[in-house]
């Protein structure tokens, strides 16, 4: 597995916990490259200015994705 490291529009716009949980969710498996590529757009492209863990969990349950806590993994 690689890892994903932000790019300069990313950078600074995640939180470090909001960061790091998509990280954790990509290293579990709860979310496959794409899928973490596809959150982070939709993250970037919907949430004003700077993403909060609360705020990324909002935006996974929205989009009908288990954040990974007390779960397990993807909700279909």
């Amino acid at each position: 597995m690689t890892v994903r490291v932000q790019g300069p529009h990313e950078h600074g716009r995640f939180s470090p916990e909001a960061w790091g949980h998509l990280l954790a969710l990509r290293g579990s498996g709860a979310l496959d490259g794409a899928e973490l590529e596809q959150v982070i757009e939709r993250a970037l492209a919907h949430i004003e200015g700077r993403i909060a863990l609360d705020e990324l969990r909002a935006l996974l349950d929205g989009a009908g994705l288990d954040d990974g806590v007390g779960g397990a993994g993807r909700v279909h």
